[in-house]
């Protein structure tokens, strides 16, 4: 989760800088107030764990700091509505014993989806950062939840998503009302990993601190639509599985977790056609290296099996390579990225033949150069890896 951290600094040096090198037209402070359902979407928060104790709500608030761009710049004419910047929150679930009372630091990004007057509109935002103070499980060997007594990470990544109506009570004061859904997980970087959903309502009341804003329309005259072709090397590190009883006849499927962690690296070749200034799509040619993939054929069984040896399997079984469709919203500084796809070369099969799914957030810290953060799930719902990395845009 350092690594995320250090992501997390250099996306806010970005807006730093881009705040810096610009003139905004408003600066806005938001204080909100939420209270949530936390979704039983794992066996932890079910219950199954050292307290017997299940978590179904938390409450929490926030402070954040946003800015948009003025009407003459570049991304004020695309963008009139566009606004971005940091907060910090926090979340306290109603059984802290099992989860703690973690602190969300991230990176923001939100505008209009539609106005109902000229006091009313609708907005959509998203978060993306780190959440700290998680308490986090005493024996990371086990996979019996029963006996699990917290997470396995300190530091979870953090993403939301959220839409809110906007009522502007004066030219500098508005409420805001709204639902968002939050997700908190550690990238499969340890274990247990179960990840935790959490559905919110909110209220808050935000300040115009600079100039107000007055209601105008993008201007996307002499946009020509055209390709760009963008090119991303990543890496991260993960935790992974084996079957003790692979190959066994007549028995049971009995996973272990395999000590210490496996290097991940990927490259992605992503040619994009930009239909407007918000949005691109295309196909991404995927390829991706994974250390401690299918593992479970090379168990050593004379080993025991809480501290296993391995023989070294083939690099075959340890790549894969496969085409995914993207489809890519962008916005000033931030762009964010989904693919889902298949793998078209996997002869190890297991954990890397099958559907895949990326979620990617790229930083644009110049016009072509790219921080990349993104998430890999494996058929819909297995966890895979996160995604740390750079990447350049060429045709940009």
């Amino acid at each position: 989760m350092r690594r995320l951290a250090l992501v997390l600094i250099c996306s806010l040096a970005a807006l730093a800088s881009f705040g810096a090198d610009s003139t905004s037209v408003a600066q806005r402070i938001e204080l909100s107030f939420r209270g949530a359902y936390v979704l039983p979407t794992n066996q932890i928060v079910k219950g199954d764990n050292r307290f017997g104790s299940k978590t179904r709500s938390a409450f929490g608030g926030a402070v954040e700091y946003s800015f948009s761009f003025a009407p003459a710049s570049y991304f004020g004419r695309y963008y009139p509505y566009a606004y971005q910047g940091v907060g910090v929150g926090v979340t306290a679930f109603d059984e802290s014993k099992v989860t703690g009372t973690p602190v969300n630091i991230y990176v923001l990004q939100g505008s209009r989806i539609a106005s109902f007057s000229s006091r009313l509109s609708l907005d959509y935002e998203w978060n993306f950062g780190i959440s700290a103070g998680w308490h986090k499980n005493s024996d990371t060997s086990l996979l019996d939840y029963e006996h699990i007594d917290g997470f396995g990470s300190n530091i979870n990544a953090y993403i939301d998503l959220g839409f809110k109506l906007r009522y502007a009570l004066s030219n500098r004061i508005s409420l805001t009302a709204g639902v968002n859904f939050s997700h908190f997980s550690n990238g499969n970087t340890d274990y247990p990993n179960p990840g935790v959903n959490v559905l919110w309502g909110r209220l808050g009341l935000a300040w115009n601190l600079g100039s107000v804003p007055t209601q105008r329309r993008h201007d996307w005259s002499g946009y020509d639509p055209h390709f760009t072709y963008d090119i991303t090397a990543y890496g991260a590190w993960r935790k992974n599985l084996f079957d003790s009883n692979y190959g066994m006849a007549d028995s049971d499927s009995e996973m272990r977790i395999i000590p210490g962690h496996f290097a991940v690296a990927g490259l992605n070749v992503n040619p994009l056609w930009h239909f407007n200034p918000m949005f691109s799509a295309g196909a991404s040619l995927d390829f991706q290296y994974d250390e401690g993939a299918n593992l479970s054929p090379y168990y050593v069984t004379s080993t025991p099996s809480d501290d296993p040896k391995f023989y070294r399997q083939p690099f075959s079984h340890r790549v894969m390579a496969g085409l995914s469709a993207r489809a890519e919203l962008q916005m000033p500084i931030f762009s964010v990225n989904i693919g889902i796809g298949h793998s078209l070369y996997a002869p190890g099969g297991g954990d890397l033949r099958g559907w895949y799914q990326m979620f990617t957030l790229k930083t644009f810290v110049t016009r072509n150069l790219y921080l990349s953060t993104g998430y890999r799930l494996v058929r819909f719902r297995t966890p895979g890896n996160l995604m740390l990395g750079l990447g350049w845009r060429f045709g940009s």
